[in-house]
C-alpha cells in the first residue's frame, strides 16, 4: 500500500495553515513504516495547486 501525504500536494505549509489533519496512524494499518504514520489523509484546509492556478487563470484582474 502507498500512502501519499497530502501535505505534498497542497498550497499551504504544514506548520502556517491551522489545519486539524487526520494523520495515517489513525488508519491502523499493519504495514506502515514510521515516516508514513505522520502522513496526512484527510485536511479540513487542503487547498489544491490546480485549484490555485484556475482561479488565477481565470481571474479577470490578472
Amino acid at each position: 500500500m502507498v500512502i501519499l501525504n497530502m501535505c505534498d500536494f497542497c498550497s499551504y505549509e504544514r506548520c502556517d495553515c491551522d489545519a486539524q489533519p487526520t494523520l495515517a496512524d489513525r488508519l491502523n494499518l499493519d504495514n506502515l513504516d514510521s515516516a508514513q504514520k505522520s502522513f496526512v489523509v484527510a485536511c479540513d484546509k487542503y487547498r489544491s495547486p490546480v485549484d490555485v492556478l484556475k482561479e488565477r487563470f481565470h481571474d479577470p484582474n490578472l
